[in-house]
């Protein structure tokens, strides 16, 4: 999980350089129940206390409590992380699912168009036959073929009208 921990600590700096802080800041209540909500999604409950003490702060130590914040939300996404990636085992597991694991590790490796390239091969490629199997009861061509979004889309779309017009 040490990839996934990345990604989503890399992913709440980004968040947060974009507007976070005030985004939450626009609907936060000292009064309101943080329990149920949108006021329970991630970030809003881990600013709480920043906000109350926004006021009585100087500089300094509201960016200290700030950075506290920030790594609460980590820390509390990487827990949420690893709690759906549990249950998607035993889901699996005891339930017996039958579930497909795209391993995206390398993508997160990568850069720019490297990143997209093995997007597109390792993940989005895969997904997609996976998806349309499931949807259609049938197989693509071979992905090594490399059809465009939309050739996919259009055979999917094609596809299940046809088994839907055979069952009427």
């Amino acid at each position: 999980m040490p990839v996934l921990h990345q990604y989503v600590s890399e992913r709440v700096d980004k968040m947060v350089e974009m507007g976070m802080v005030d985004e939450v800041r626009s609907f936060f209540d000292a009064n309101a129940n943080y329990a149920v909500g949108i006021r329970k999604a991630i970030g809003v409950p881990e600013f709480g206390r920043y906000f109350r003490a926004e006021p009585y702060l100087d500089k300094q130590k509201r960016g200290k409590l700030q950075q506290e914040a920030i790594q609460e939300i980590k820390r509390n996404t990487c827990k949420l992380a690893c709690r759906q990636w549990e249950k998607i085992h035993r889901l699996r597991n005891k339930k017996n699912w039958k579930t497909h694991m795209v391993d995206a590790t390398e993508v997160f490796g990568r850069r720019g168009k490297d990143a997209d390239e093995a997007w597109e091969k390792l993940v989005a490629g895969h997904s997609t036959e996976i998806v349309a199997e499931f949807l259609c009861n049938l197989a693509l061509t071979p992905w090594s073929l490399n059809p465009t979004l939309e050739e996919c889309l259009h055979w999917l779309v094609v596809s299940c009208c046809k088994i839907i017009s055979d069952r009427q």
